[in-house]
């Protein structure tokens, strides 16, 4: 399966020259380890033969220095056992310990965490593990691909060591590897390492896996349609929100409900001046559910006599999963759905964005006059809708209170099956 001869890292698929490359090193043992017990979340410490395997991890990683695999930075899970074994393998190598990093931390056994793995209990895991709370192993493999991603963006071009745990390698290396029996054993898994070896992991597959685990697709094609009766006649724009707090700290809202901030509602009164002021009127008002759009749309809707009609649920701010909260860098902000894990996918977005806005002018469009309406929603959205329309991306950042006029009859005239490559991916 590998060769070991001439380097102690177990490299089951030789690696790319030149690349990023990241070596997974399992813990040193800890007494629940010598008890064969599940420990999983629970934050065990090393036990000093643990102390000692790591040491000896250093002395095989020296070797490999020589023969050409220089580690420059060591990471870790948040665990303090694989958060110990990082900062002994940093020191002993003298290159920087970057700290830890979510999405490593071995997998969650619920209640069976502190009980001796038994060969039943093991099956009950695998079997029946939701009723125990095991963490599910989608679940389990989507956060770990999301921090490998992360890590070989920050540190592309690197060579990258992160101590983590037994199940996290097996299971990353098995889906990774899944393409590859060759690679597994004749039971088509990936065996869980020993204490503190050292697994290089196949970044040349990761972007592959990603597609097929990682990303969701669960919206249907949406072709496109004919304009209904009346659409001729009406005019759709579309509002984003106010400012937030979390918009002025950068942070990832999606459908999180944070509330305007005193700034955002200055904007949205001063946009619904500026439309009044043109000379504009609106006849139908509908928002997001969203607090932060529904304040947006009530305060707009002030200049024009007019309340919320309706909040659509398909309006709000796309899902961003894992990542809200978070000041994600801008080069993962582009794609977070391959960084994050349950991150709306940008093709569902597009095709939710779609079809609740083609569903909002057919709810009015037919009233036998000419309709105009205002949807308050979000920035992510309201950008989809754009591109959709007019048949390019549109690239620049929605502002606060933006008010944008959408082209209904390109709305309609959308196909995604036109702009999705095979994996899934919107392309233009």
């Amino acid at each position: 399966m590998t060769d070991t001869q001439n380097t102690p890292i177990i490299t089951p698929v030789a690696p790319e020259p030149h690349g990023t490359r990241i070596i997974l090193m399992r813990h040193g043992q800890t007494d629940w380890n010598i008890d064969h017990r599940f420990q999983g979340g629970t934050d065990i410490p090393l036990n000093d033969t643990g102390r000692d395997q790591v040491c000896t991890a250093i002395g095989a990683l020296k070797q490999a220095r020589n023969e050409g695999t220089v580690v420059d930075l060591v990471l870790s899970s948040p665990l303090s056992r694989a958060a110990e074994s990082a900062e002994i393998v940093a020191e002993g190598l003298n290159v920087p310990y970057r700290g830890a990093v979510d999405g490593f931390q071995e997998r969650s056994f619920g209640e069976l965490e502190g009980q001796i793995a038994t060969r039943e209990l093991v099956l009950a895991s695998r079997e029946s593990g939701e009723e125990y709370g095991v963490e599910p192993t989608e679940e389990f493999i989507a956060r770990g691909l999301a921090a490998l991603n992360r890590v070989r963006r920050e540190y592309n071009g690197q060579t990258v060591l992160v101590a983590t745990h037994g199940m996290f390698i097996a299971l990353m290396m098995n889906a990774l590897l899944g393409e590859r029996p060759d690679c597994l054993t004749e039971e088509g898994f990936y065996p869980i390492p020993v204490n503190a070896s050292l697994t290089e992991v196949p970044l040349q597959y990761l972007d592959s896996t990603i597609d097929r685990l990682l990303v969701r697709q669960n919206e249907p094609d949406l072709g496109p349609e004919p304009l209904p009766a009346g659409a001729e006649n009406t005019t759709l724009t579309l509002i984003r929100h106010g400012q937030t707090d979390w918009n002025k700290t950068n942070l990832m809202q999606g459908v999180t409900d944070i509330p305007l901030n005193d700034t955002g509602r200055e904007q949205a009164r001063a946009t619904g001046q500026k439309l009044a002021d043109m000379g504009l009127n609106f006849t139908v008002l509908v928002s997001s559910p969203l607090s932060r759009a529904f304040e947006t749309a009530q305060l707009v809707g002030e200049h024009f006599d007019l309340q919320v009609d309706k909040t659509y649920p398909e309006l709000v701010e796309r899902t961003y999963g894992d990542g809200e909260g978070l000041d994600i860098p801008a080069p993962e902000r582009r794609a977070p759905e391959r960084y994050y894990p349950n991150v709306e996918s940008e093709r569902d977005l597009y095709i939710r964005t779609v079809r609740v806005l083609r569903q909002i002018v057919r709810d009015y469009a037919n009233r036998g006059e000419e309709q105009k309406i205002i949807a308050v929603s979000h920035g992510s959205l309201i950008r989809r809708a754009l591109s959709a329309a007019a048949g390019e991306e549109w690239t620049v950042t929605v502002p606060n209170a933006e008010p944008l006029v959408l082209d209904v009859p390109g709305l309609f005239a959308w196909d995604s099956s036109r702009y999705t490559d095979e994996a899934g991916r919107i392309v233009w």
